[in-house]
């Protein structure tokens, strides 16, 4: 069973990612471009059938609406929709988020109106989820590069000109800040 793999392979990210690498992959061809990626993470590879995971994962990506099957000429080829297209933006920014510091805090600011309180308190929780934390009431922080993350949430909750992003170099009484993050 699956259960012997290392922890830490997000075969979902995977999939998507060996998708968009090659645009639109022809579905024989997914096992073995897999299998060669994820070799160095597996442990105990005879214990479980990979290619059967994966292709139970890949149509669970298809059932999610990340990937689609299409056929031509008899074949049936993996495709990014537009939702696994943002699902894998979503992996690169979050990846984004080990860098060094580079002295730069990303404010976001928000004006949303009362009558959009439930995606307005959407888009709190995927600031706080992602790393920001509250400055003031709808003033956000956080010290690395997001602006892909930020166009991301803006384009998902469709709020536009409401959702404004700012690199701010200097920040004064920011002691709290620093230290909160670990940042010098």
């Amino acid at each position: 069973m699956i259960q012997n793999m290392d922890s830490k392979v997000d075969f979902k990210r995977v999939i998507l990612v060996t998708v968009a690498t090659v645009g639109i992959l022809a579905i024989a061809v997914l096992a073995p471009n897999i299998l060669q990626v994820l070799k160095p993470f597996l442990k105990n590879k005879k214990k479980y059938n990979l290619k059967y995971y994966l292709n139970q994962k890949a149509k669970k990506l298809v059932k999610d609406g990340l990937i689609m099957i299409s056929t031509k000429n008899g074949k049936q080829f993996l495709s990014l929709t537009e939702t696994g297209k943002r699902e894998l933006l979503y992996y690169q920014v979050t990846e984004k988020k080990k860098q060094k510091w580079d002295g730069k805090w990303r404010v976001v600011v928000f004006d949303v109106w009362e009558n959009t309180r439930s995606k307005r308190n959407l888009l709190r929780n995927e600031l706080k989820d992602f790393g920001f934390i509250q400055l003031q009431r709808s003033v956000w922080i956080y010290p690395y590069e997001c602006a892909e993350f930020i166009e991301l949430l803006k384009t998902d909750l469709s709020f536009g000109k409401n959702i404004r992003y700012m690199i701010v170099e200097s920040l004064d009484h920011d002691e709290k800040l620093r230290k909160y993050f670990n940042v010098k």
